[in-house]
């Protein structure tokens, strides 16, 4: 067998100028039995046969006269996710994502957790006195939407997808960008609000980069901007030239100023020793897996018809679907050594999740209101070694008003 997939199992060289052939091949590809071909026949895995499905985007072979095989395609495809609607039964592609989902789990050892599945959270006893681990159940308000790693697809977005068993996921990387997105976003909004003074905004990003890790991707700019525009006020607005150019010159400067500050207090603090800059938080985080695919559907149209021709196709994760999001705090290297700051990181965090979930969302087109979901309380497992009263720290920090 050739070692390429693609080349292995040829689609587009199958088809011909037989239209009705072509056909047949593509009804065969989605049938529940897999194609009857027999060189074809060892494609048991519909996820595989799927895939294989984007070779017909550099062909413009038909299936009929209006329709190319490619569209067609397309079109099998979306009647293989609307086929299931949960308000009704599983349709075949939903019952084979369960069935992948639980497979996966007996292999690796995932947890059944409220209708899903979820590595279960660590013995603790291995771990530094001052660890914790938190775990919940939450069910999509509205849909999950993300972007796979896999280019090469029958539509235009598909979802994120793990690479082996091909069910949809959130990476622990998400995750953790999600995470810090929110609670800085908290941050900026509480210092801007006159909630937070500036040697407690100081306190609280030390606490993120203790959590997170190094600040990232123009993380460390964008605070100490907030922080100098802070400090500076606001752009003047009267359209005196002279005027906004001495505030441009001194807000620069205070950028540079608070830049260094904030160096200075992270090396007193020993986060940050020489040009080392290896700090990786005390966060770690865990996969988060769904077994439903669903489709968004946007369909942009000329405002002279009104009328949409060419509508773009979104997988996501529907709403409804429950998922287990797990993370683990581990005091190590520069991390804290005293009960209160372990609680105090606590109660940060727990707001911070609350705020991802329940109000900014998580994955794509956070802004249109996707990614929202709502959490079920009875659904939270909190492990922790060496905290006292962990459980009650972490619904005093949930129930505080973000």
């Amino acid at each position: 067998m050739k070692r390429e997939f693609w080349a292995e199992f040829d689609l587009v060289g199958a088809l011909s100028d037989d239209q009705r052939q072509n056909r047949s091949i593509l009804e065969g590809w989605f049938s529940t039995n897999g194609p009857s071909q027999e060189r074809w026949s060892q494609i048991s895995d519909p996820a595989a046969r799927r895939q294989l499905l984007a070779q017909l985007l550099v062909t413009e072979s038909e299936c009929n006269r209006r329709t190319k095989c490619k569209d067609y395609a397309k079109e099998q495809l979306i009647k293989w996710y609307y086929a299931d609607d949960l308000k009704h039964p599983r349709g075949d592609f939903q019952e084979f994502l369960c069935q992948r989902l639980r497979w996966m789990g007996s292999i690796l050892g995932l947890t059944d957790y409220h209708n899903t599945l979820s590595p279960s959270l660590p013995d603790l006893s291995a771990f530094p006195s001052g660890s914790w681990a938190v775990s919940l159940t939450f069910t999509l308000r509205k849909p999950y939407i993300s972007k796979d790693d896999t280019e090469f697809y029958i539509l235009d977005n598909p979802v994120k997808r793990e690479w082996v068993f091909k069910v949809p996921y959130v990476a622990p990387s998400q995750w953790k960008g999600t995470l810090r997105a929110a609670m800085i976003r908290m941050l900026i909004e509480n210092l801007f609000s006159g909630e937070l003074k500036e040697n407690e905004f100081i306190q609280e990003r030390l606490r993120l980069y203790r959590l997170f890790g190094n600040e990232k991707d123009g993380t460390a700019e964008f605070l100490n901007r907030a922080l100098a525009l802070k400090r500076v006020g606001p752009k003047p607005d009267n359209g005196n030239e002279d005027e906004i150019k001495r505030w441009e010159e001194r807000f620069k400067k205070e950028i540079k100023q608070v830049e260094r500050e904030f160096d200075e207090y992270l090396r007193e603090k020993k986060y940050r020793i020489g040009d080392i800059e290896g700090f990786s938080g005390c966060l770690h985080f865990y996969p988060t897996f769904f077994d439903r695919i669903g489709l968004e559907v946007i369909n942009p149209h000329p405002r002279d018809t009104g009328a949409g021709k060419n509508p773009i196709y979104f997988e996501c994760v529907p709403a409804g679907t429950p998922g287990v999001f797990t993370l683990l705090y581990v005091p190590l290297d520069a991390g804290p050594k005293d009960e209160n700051t372990v609680k105090a990181d606590l109660a940060a965090v727990d707001r911070g999740i609350r705020a991802m979930l329940t109000k900014y969302g998580f994955g794509a087109k956070t802004s249109s209101g996707y990614g929202v979901a709502d959490v079920e309380e009875n659904g939270v497992k909190i492990q922790a070694n060496g905290v006292a009263d962990a459980r009650e720290v972490f619904w005093n920090g949930w129930k505080e008003e973000n």
